[in-house]
């Protein structure tokens, strides 16, 4: 992996930066899911789309300049990592995880550290709500697998297991 790249991706998250504050530090949250997947030796490709998987929503960036900056392949998988807000609110995260799973295995690994980052954050803040919406979303990407076989599915099952 190219350093560079890296760097040239949180400078230009960075940029985009959302002045009003979130739920949750998402910039953060952002750079944690970076982490792990290079931490688990993903390619630099889902690495750079997991550090930027909620910049569509999150920031002003537009997916031509991501598409630009960093590939059509990682604009694919964050725009599959995206929530469409034109969908009633109780099927935004069905449609999620469906597109991921449709995109393919880089997309469905971005939304699994993406899920599992949530889920250690508010974990560690005890946000049961959060914890359980955690959990669908676990279920949901299980109920969407297809015959992938990647060592990121283990990570749900400490999801799983997780009882209030």
């Amino acid at each position: 992996m190219e350093w560079f790249l890296f760097e040239k991706a949180v400078l230009e998250f960075a940029k985009y930066f959302p002045k009003e504050s979130q739920k949750k530090p998402f910039f953060y949250h952002s750079i944690r899911v970076w982490v792990f997947l290079w931490n688990q030796w993903y390619s630099e490709e889902i690495q750079i789309a997991g550090l930027l998987h909620d910049a569509l929503e999150d920031t002003d960036i537009s997916e031509k300049e991501i598409e630009n900056l960093f590939w059509k392949d990682v604009l694919q998988i964050v725009k599959s990592n995206s929530k469409n807000y034109l969908l009633p609110k109780e099927e935004i995260l069905e449609d999620i995880v469906k597109r991921c799973s449709d995109y393919g295995i880089d997309a469905v690994i971005v939304k699994i550290a993406d899920v599992y980052d949530n889920f250690l954050f508010y974990k560690k803040i005890n946000n049961i709500p959060e914890i359980e919406r955690c959990k669908k979303l676990a279920n949901l990407i299980l109920k969407y697998k297809k015959d992938y076989d990647d060592k990121i599915f283990n990570f749900l099952e400490e999801i799983f297991a997780f009882e209030n």
